[in-house]
């Protein structure tokens, strides 16, 4: 049977403090029913059967806490690793190479740089979760050697979309970059409602001033009650 370490600093985190009596054992729930590499197939019934409350939802945890594997019910616990494996996954010890096969087999750990990866597209962060780096952010006894790339949609999807290409790509770029995951995702939803708002594209921002007054954050008023000012369906 595989033993699991607990962070003595775990329940030192203010956010776990001020959690319910259930969502503290559902932590616990997801480090011991989880593999060795840090992957659950999260059965909530199970958990509810366990902790004795029903679980609605996960927005209680930290952003990245659970990181989605595909459209599965598999999710990925990147702390899970910082807890468990210090220096990983540089270690030989035989429970990190065992930790390290499993990632690679549900593909977040790239081999080449020798580091888990969750850039990959097929990988992205559920939508009812927040997003988070997984490297010690609000982590009492994180341990900052575990090197992960967090995961994000590639700048080139917004860029294709947006129709007005005008401005400096490169600072366009790093503002994209330094959005969420999940707000990077709600630009790409929102913009084809957008676009199609907009009756004079002279008036259209350019799409570095489109992210900086956080445009996709705009109320989409119904097509039959718009009147036209300024260049815009007002």
């Amino acid at each position: 049977m595989a033993k699991r370490f607990l962070d003595t600093g775990f329940l030192d985190q203010k956010w776990i403090r001020k959690l319910s009596p259930e969502k503290k054992i559902f932590l616990i729930y997801l480090m011991l029913k989880c593999d060795n590499g840090g992957i659950i197939d999260l059965d909530l019934e199970d958990a509810e059967f366990w902790i004795g409350k029903k679980i609605t939802d996960l927005k209680f945890l930290p952003d990245g806490y659970l990181i989605l594997i595909d459209d599965s019910s598999k999710y990925f616990m990147p702390k899970f690793i910082e807890w468990q494996y210090p220096n990983f996954p540089h270690s030989k010890v035989h429970q990190q190479a065992q930790a390290k096969e499993i990632l690679i087999r549900n593909g977040v750990f790239d081999v080449e740089n020798q580091c888990i990866d969750l850039s990959k597209s097929y990988l992205k962060l559920t939508q009812t979760l927040p997003n988070i780096q997984a490297n010690g952010n609000d982590n009492a006894n994180g341990n900052d050697n575990v090197i992960v790339k967090e995961a994000k949609i590639d700048f080139e999807k917004f860029w294709n979309l947006y129709d007005k290409k005008v401005g400096a790509k490169d600072n366009c770029k790093k503002k994209w970059d330094r959005l969420t995951i999940e707000t990077q995702q709600r630009i790409l939803d929102f913009l084809p409602q957008y676009l199609p708002t907009i009756k004079d594209k002279q008036f259209q921002p350019y799409p570095e001033t489109w992210l900086n007054q956080k445009r996709w954050e705009n109320e989409i008023i119904p097509e039959d009650n718009r009147r036209v000012i300024g260049g815009y369906y007002e």
